[in-house]
């Protein structure tokens, strides 16, 4: 996902809660894999424009809104 601090994202699947990103930070595997290799998971801390309350979501979970 290529987003940064300042870009305005979106849930997908609560597409009407847009916010700000804040913060981009990512977490280390925490499940082993057989075959495959470990990737560090991105996390976004947004604060929201419809409730005003700050989200720590996964990347994954989220759109970056181009408008």
């Amino acid at each position: 996902m290529n987003v940064r601090e300042g870009d305005k994202v979106e849930m997908i699947y609560h597409m009407s809660n847009r916010g700000i990103v804040k913060k981009i930070y990512y977490i280390k595997p925490t499940v082993e894999a057989i075959g495959g290799t470990f990737q560090k998971k991105m996390r976004i801390i947004f604060e929201s424009e419809l409730d005003g309350q700050i989200y720590d979501i996964a990347a994954r979970d989220l759109r970056v809104v181009r408008e």
